[in-house]
């Protein structure tokens, strides 16, 4: 086995069984000279609380070495991670949580299905609001409370207006305390599906009725489930925390819904990725039966769907651009739309996986701007929103602006109102964004040209 088969699969992989935990020590032993590749791999794959777990089970010299020297990391996650549990208890208390419908989805929802909750990792604190104006709603309070739009992944809005899907996105807020952060991912409006597909169903759909004291919704089981499979797409591969999710779910006793998670699978696609982690289930964990009943349902659930392009533990950036176009192809095909325009839709897919990825000021060049050309585009101005293009909003505040927009500056003569908060202005191609008092310049590609930093200047009045 390679060096991260070693640590995923035989250290990171919940342990179940005394020939897990062997299997776990020997690893462990045959890296015990290779600490500082063994630390990229648990970065990369952001799991040092499960190495921790196993290393907690192991009695032996060489878990103990690992302990001490990994003691930093794990400190840094863990005060991280109560600094996430402190904002949630904020929200719980503020009244905000039953006044916009809010739920905990992906990781720290996921988290109540483990043994010991702290052994789930989660950079952020992952929201969902039913509606534009249940964001809102949470999006002021979090202004108010300190949160700034967070500069590495910014805000975007999508809507398939004539299929009766409303607006939905994701706006990213971050709160910095020295070194510390905690971080808010809100989704609104449904759950996006690679780049141009959408959750079919509600999320409230799937909500479990807050506990006694907890004003904050949960996803139960299976729309844990459908989630966790929706995002797989945003990596482009099957995780080691999707693998120890559905183990926690199945050792935990809580239901899934199988038949409707398999209309589900099949209504979006998404049959491939829960094949795969149901293969890697069946063979991991043959000889724990609980996981191995859940592994055969989930397999069944997906028809026993061939993985094709689909790998475990492959965090590869060209591989994850191949996986969401080919799942355009296949959703496109699926949704009646015909081949070539589920070709011509797979090929826009991919473009908008390799486009650029960090925001800049700058003109483009040949390969940016044949790319730009070939993305879908949405009109904001007039706001035709489209569920394939995706506008990326980027705030005036953000640190590649620092020096040539002023932040907030004439937001009260900017543009129609579109949305509740929400105005319009500038022209079709390069539109700005006021969402209550934050400013964003739209780009397709996180591209800015000095020319719409003039533009923007002149619209919001600055210098004048």
């Amino acid at each position: 086995m390679t060096p991260q088969n070693l640590v995923l699969d035989a250290i990171c992989a919940t342990p179940l069984t005394a020939a897990q935990l062997d299997r776990a020590c020997t690893a462990l032993v045959s890296l015990a000279n290779r600490k500082a590749e063994v630390r990229e791999i648990l970065r990369t794959h952001k799991a040092f609380t499960y190495f921790h777990e196993t290393l907690r089970l192991l009695d032996d010299a060489c878990a103990v070495e690992f302990a001490r020297a990994f003691e930093a990391d794990l400190d840094e996650r863990l005060r991280h991670r109560a600094l996430l549990t402190e904002e949630l208890a904020w929200l719980r208390s503020s009244g905000l949580a039953a006044e916009s419908r809010v739920a905990i989805i992906k990781g720290l929802n996921n988290a109540r299905f483990y043994a010991r909750p702290e052994a789930r990792w989660s950079r952020d604190v992952d929201l969902f609001l039913p509606t534009w104006d249940d964001a809102l709603t949470l999006v002021a309070a979090l202004r108010e409370r300190g949160y700034e739009f967070d500069p590495a992944e910014c805000p975007w809005i999508k809507a398939e207006h004539r299929r009766g899907r409303a607006e939905y996105g994701q706006l990213f807020l971050v709160k910095r305390a020295g070194d510390r952060y905690s971080r808010m991912d809100l989704h609104f409006g449904t759950y996006s599906v690679s780049q141009g597909e959408y959750l079919r169903p509600s999320l409230t759909d799937f909500y479990e009725p807050a506990q006694a004291g907890d004003a904050v919704n949960r996803l139960n089981a299976t729309g844990a489930l459908l989630v966790m499979f929706a995002h797989a797409l945003s990596d482009g591969y099957v995780s080691l925390k999707d693998a120890n999710d559905s183990v926690a779910i199945a050792t935990s006793g809580q239901e899934v819904d199988w038949p409707r998670l398999a209309h589900e699978l099949d209504r979006h696609a998404l049959r491939p990725q829960a094949g795969l982690l149901a293969r890697h289930l069946r063979a991991a964990y043959a000889d724990v039966p609980e996981v191995a009943r859940f592994a055969a349902r989930l397999d069944g659930a997906a028809r026993r769907s061939r993985p094709g392009l689909w790998r475990m533990h492959d965090r590869s950036w060209k591989r994850r651009a191949v996986v969401n176009a080919s799942y355009t192809l296949r959703a496109g095909w699926r949704g009646g739309r015909g081949l070539g325009r589920s070709l011509l839709s797979a090929a826009q897919c991919f473009a908008f996986y390799v486009r650029r990825l960090r925001a800049g000021i700058g003109g483009r060049t040949t390969r940016e701007r044949l790319l730009l050309r070939f993305l879908p585009k949405a009109d904001l101005l007039n706001w035709r929103l489209r569920p394939d293009a995706c506008p990326t909003l980027i705030h005036t505040g953000h640190p590649v602006l620092a020096g040539h927009v002023t932040a907030g500056a004439g937001t009260a003569a900017a543009g129609q109102e579109r949305l509740p908060g929400v105005r319009v202005a500038g022209r079709r191609d390069t539109p700005v964004v006021v969402i209550g008092d934050d400013v964003f310049l739209c780009t397709w590609d996180q591209r800015i040209l000095p020319q719409q930093v003039a533009e923007v200047n002149d619209l919001l009045g600055v210098g004048r």
